[in-house]
C-alpha cells in the first residue's frame, strides 16, 4: 500500500468482510445453515468457519513475512480442516465472534505497518507473495465464499424441505 489514504480505505474494505458475511447469511435457519448440497460440499456454516480458518492462517502468513520473510508460508488442506472441525456442531455466533476477533487483531497489525512492510514478501509454494498481495487476496477470498454462500442459498430455496 503506497499511501495512507489507500491503506485506510483498504483496511475498511477488509473490516467490511464481516458485514458481507452477516448479510449473506441473514434470515437462514439453523437447518439451512447446516444443510449440505452434497456430502463432499460445505454447508453455509462450514463456509463461514472456513473463513475463520483462512483468517487464522492469514494472520500467521502476514506475520511470518514481516518477521521471518525467508521462511515458507503456512500451507493447509482446507477440506480436511473443514471436515475435522465439525463446524455444524458449533454455534454460528461463536464462529462469527472468532472471525470478528481475528479481523480486529489483524487490523491493528496492518495499521502499524510501514510502506516497506506492505511491500515485504515471502515464499509461498513456487512463487513469492507480498503482504499487500495477501491482504488483497484475503478480501477476494471472502468475496469468493460469499458467492458460494449465495449458490447454496439458491439451492436451499429450491429445496422446500429445508
Amino acid at each position: 500500500m503506497s499511501d495512507d489514504i489507500n491503506t485506510k480505505s483498504s483496511i475498511q474494505d477488509y473490516l467490511a468482510t464481516a458485514e458481507l458475511i452477516q448479510r449473506s447469511i441473514a434470515g437462514l435457519t439453523t437447518d439451512q445453515l447446516e444443510w449440505k448440497p452434497a456430502p463432499d460440499k460445505w454447508s453455509v456454516k462450514e463456509v463461514v468457519a472456513h473463513l475463520v480458518d483462512s483468517s487464522l492462517v492469514h494472520s500467521v502468513r502476514i506475520r511470518k513475512i514481516i518477521a521471518e520473510s525467508e521462511q515458507p508460508l503456512l500451507l493447509y488442506n482446507q477440506d480436511k480442516w473443514v471436515s475435522s472441525a465439525r463446524s455444524n456442531q458449533s454455534s454460528l455466533s461463536d464462529i462469527l465472534t472468532a472471525f470478528d476477533a481475528l479481523l480486529t487483531y489483524n487490523k491493528l497489525f496492518y495499521e502499524r505497518l510501514s510502506d516497506a512492510d506492505w511491500s515485504k514478501s515471502g515464499p509461498n509454494q513456487d512463487q513469492t507473495v507480498s503482504v499487500s498481495e495477501l491482504f488483497e487476496g484475503f478480501i477476494r477470498h471472502v468475496h469468493t465464499h460469499i458467492a458460494q454462500i449465495e449458490r447454496v442459498r439458491a439451492q436451499i430455496s429450491f429445496n422446500t424441505s429445508i
